[in-house]
């Protein structure tokens, strides 16, 4: 405990009540930490619609405090040539948070959601989720019913794939929520009963949704798909994909959206045709957030179809994951 910064720290979580505590962080820190106020006033201004497209709904979110993010550079270079944003030394002077095992749950200062939290890792290690899923299922158990933890790969959606993190935002804000109980066809079981293993899709939005009331259960079957990812993909690398996970009927839902692609081809086209949408984790629960008004304008149902059967695995890939060889 010595070797963290008390300065840093708002409280230390003692088993009981995480989802409390973190709202009397949120109010302490709009009081005390003016960057966070000001953009939770500028949160207040962002505009948003809703797109019915085939079968499913998509919110769109125009929000310029996002830009950061969203057009984040990614490459090596540039994340070596850069100081970690996440490191505690690297945190803004009047940021503050919970000591929670060895992470600090931190306000996020550019929020897409009111109450939008990033979970840090307190050494610098790279963004990595085979030997942390546990950490963020027992985070979700932790903060309970009214929460999504979100994770990001280091390749498709991570601004800082350098430092290990998480974010967690409050239930009702994703139109993926209400869309689950409406695309659930199970493929397999996994080895033990406690956990099952279903797919989902939506107009190219392809994931698979594991359940399970046994934290050690979705652990194994966590890893026997990303096994089964890493096999049909001839990578020993984490293959791109993004996972949400909150609390279910049958206990914790873990949503896993096994990525293509980083960024659309819009992202990259030059002048007026460029679109700068960069789906992340957010953006695969069907909010889709744009820094820039004129995209907020002009995306439409087939443009969002588009950009999710882009980024998403192709068909070919996921059959040989549901059908092996």
């Amino acid at each position: 405990m010595s070797n963290y910064p008390t300065d840093k720290i708002y409280a230390y979580f003692d088993g009981k009540d995480l989802s409390g505590l973190c709202n009397r962080l949120l109010s302490q820190q709009i009081k005390t930490w003016r960057q966070l106020r000001e953009n939770y006033e500028l949160l207040k201004k962002t505009k948003t619609r809703t797109i019915s497209c085939n079968g499913f709904t998509v919110k769109i979110q125009h929000n310029p405090g996002r830009a950061t993010s969203t057009l984040a550079d990614t490459r090596p270079e540039a994340i070596e040539s850069r100081p970690c944003f996440l490191c505690l030394s690297n945190l803004p002077e009047g940021q503050k948070g919970i000591l929670y095992r060895d992470f600090l749950i931190l306000c996020n200062p550019a929020p897409v959601f009111y109450h939008h939290l990033t979970i840090n890792s307190i050494g610098h290690s790279p963004q990595q989720i085979d030997k942390n899923i546990g950490f963020l299922l027992e985070l979700t158990k932790d903060l309970g019913d009214g929460w999504i933890t979100l994770y990001n790969g280091p390749k498709c959606g991570a601004s800082a794939p350098d430092h290990l993190h998480f974010q967690a935002i409050p239930r009702g804000n994703t139109p993926l929520e209400k869309e689950l109980n409406h695309c659930k066809k199970i493929i397999m079981s996994s080895s033990t009963p406690h956990a099952f293993i279903y797919y989902g899709d939506i107009q190219g939005r392809v994931f698979f949704i594991l359940e399970g009331n046994e934290t050690q259960a979705l652990e194994a079957a966590f890893g026997g798909l990303l096994h089964a990812l890493k096999s049909a993909l001839n990578t020993e690398d984490e293959p791109m994909l993004n996972i949400a996970c909150l609390t279910g009927e049958e206990g914790l839902n873990l949503i896993v959206f096994p990525r293509s692609r980083h960024r659309p081809h819009v992202f990259f086209m030059q002048d007026g045709d460029r679109i700068a949408v960069s789906p992340a984790v957010i953006e695969m629960t069907g909010v889709i957030v744009t820094p820039l008004e004129r995209d907020f304008l002009r995306l439409d149902a087939k443009t969002l179809e588009s950009i999710y059967t882009e980024v998403s695995m192709d068909k070919k890939t996921l059959e040989a994951i549901i059908n092996p060889a």
